[in-house]
C-alpha cells in the first residue's frame, strides 16, 4: 500500500436559512485559503458544505478562517492519506 495525495476534508452545518451564505462564504473566503489545492464543494439537502480538496506537494493548507455565525458549530477539518 502506498500513499497519494494529501487530502483535507473540510465540514460545517450551516445555521438556520444560512445554506446559501454558507456555500458563497466558503466559495469567497474559505476555496481561497487552499491555494492551489485541488478542492471540490458539496452540498447536502440538511445544509451541510463539505470540501474535499487535494494537494500535491508537501505542503498541508488548512481553512483557518472562521465562518462566524453562519454555521451551528464550528466547523471539522481532517487530512487523509490517499491509498492506492
Amino acid at each position: 500500500m502506498s500513499a497519494g495525495r494529501p487530502t483535507l476534508m473540510w465540514e460545517a452545518a450551516a445555521s438556520p436559512s444560512q445554506g446559501d451564505d454558507l456555500v458563497a462564504w466558503v466559495r469567497e473566503v474559505a476555496l481561497p485559503e487552499l491555494g492551489s489545492a485541488d478542492a471540490r464543494l458539496f452540498r447536502s439537502n440538511d445544509d451541510r458544505v463539505v470540501v474535499i480538496a487535494s494537494v500535491d506537494g508537501p505542503d498541508r493548507p488548512r481553512i483557518a478562517a472562521d465562518p462566524g455565525d453562519l454555521v451551528r458549530r464550528p466547523p471539522h477539518q481532517w487530512w487523509f492519506d490517499e491509498v492506492s
